[in-house]
């Protein structure tokens, strides 16, 4: 019996992704931002853990979901740290989501245009992607940092239709970020769906707030 949500995957040309969360597994995210930035901080400047945690904290909240937030040089700049090297010194966390390429690939033989929509800055990008071979399933990528607006805001839509001649009406999204979701969803890609487990072990599972769930892209298939 097919899944449910593959008549729709049929009827559409291109299908748009998120990367973490979607793709990739989020944890790594999670490990980054959460540990391994804050322990960055408090060797650089000489203060401890909790002191740079703290510190991680707050200037997130006061930047969440804009373009600082995703921007590496924002927090580079800020805080003198080499995010890039921080990133590849550990690496060997980034990995895919399970079901993630056996999707791509699946979503690549049906002769579908895999096109990844990111709010992940391009270096950060550029790192995940000398780990885990998931540009070679994809014929486009565009990050927010290059178009200047997140995904949260509609200033990222029209840009992003632009560079790739994207039809909404014949386009599928996927996000793990429903605020990202509903921006889609208004921006005229009705098939936006929401994906409910953005780690592999469970650690985070988001709340359904879309008419379009999936727990993961393998549902898609």
């Amino acid at each position: 019996m097919r899944n449910i949500h593959h008549n729709i995957v049929t009827n559409v040309s291109d299908i748009l992704l998120d990367i973490d969360g979607v793709l990739l597994d989020q944890s790594f995210d999670n490990l980054f931002w959460g540990e391994l930035v804050p322990l960055e901080l408090s060797t650089v400047q000489n203060i401890s853990i909790e002191n740079a945690k703290n510190e991680i904290y707050n200037t997130a909240e006061k930047v969440k979901g804009t373009m600082p937030w995703y921007e590496l040089k924002f927090w580079e700049n800020k805080y003198n740290l080499d995010l890039v090297n921080v990133a590849l010194n550990n690496s060997a966390e980034i990995a895919f989501l399970p079901r993630a390429e056996e999707t791509l690939k699946i979503l690549a033989d049906l002769d579908k245009r895999i096109i990844l929509m990111t709010n992940c800055d391009r270096r950060l990008l550029n790192v995940k992607a000398s780990v885990v071979p998931f540009m070679k399933y994809v014929d486009g990528c565009v990050s927010c940092v290059e178009i200047g607006a997140v995904k949260e805001s509609q200033d990222f839509w029209g840009p992003a239709f632009e560079i790739f001649n994207i039809d909404t009406e014949k386009s599928l999204f996927a996000d793990d970020n429903i605020n990202v979701v509903n921006s889609a969803i208004q921006a005229g890609i009705f098939n936006s769906f929401q994906v409910l487990e953005p780690t592999s072990d469970g650690s985070v599972i988001n709340k359904p707030n879309s008419n379009f769930t999936i727990k993961n892209i393998g549902e898609l298939i």
